[in-house]
């Protein structure tokens, strides 16, 4: 299974509507966000795609995802968001972080990601990854999101009635 990893900056009249238009970038804002912890199905890949392709599910649809955001209403005030992953045999992990510059939020990813590792007596096989994405809020408000987007979640409807 590929796990779609997407990200998006935004600013709005509000944090809400900062955080809104963040999800517009990485285009998941039309779908039903369920967020989830940070397991890795065995056997998923992590493919970096910046956004979601346009049409691909219904709108409303609900969407797995695992989710890191930060916003600001502070103008000039740096955020950063980011996620960071690593696989193993078993499945893998995802850590999610927010932080005052891309900087600290790497350093905590990384750390996260150390720590998340060491309780699991896993085979791991690949390197530690991460995505970060900052934004100086321009506005009103600003928002910086990264998600890790697994798949729809069935709503019995089947493709046909789609």
């Amino acid at each position: 299974m590929p796990i779609e990893l997407v990200w998006g900056t935004g600013s709005g009249r509000t944090e809400l509507g900062a955080f809104d238009a963040a999800l517009s970038g990485a285009n998941v804002h039309n779908y039903n966000l369920v967020e989830l912890s940070s397991i890795v199905p065995e056997g998923a890949t992590v493919e970096r795609v910046g956004a979601l392709e346009p049409g691909r599910w219904t709108t409303g649809d609900l969407l797995a995802v695992v989710l890191a955001s930060n916003t600001s209403s502070t103008e000039g005030e740096r955020i950063a968001a980011g996620l960071g992953w690593e696989l193993a045999d078993e499945g893998g992990i995802f850590v999610e972080n927010d932080g005052p510059t891309a900087d600290a939020c790497e350093r905590t990813l990384e750390a996260n990601l150390a720590d998340a590792r060491r309780i699991r007596d896993w085979r791991w096989t690949g390197e530690r990854e991460t995505k970060v994405v900052d934004h100086v809020v321009d506005a009103d408000a600003g928002a910086a999101v990264v998600a890790a987007v697994f798949h729809p979640i069935s709503d019995g409807r089947s493709d046909d009635d789609r």
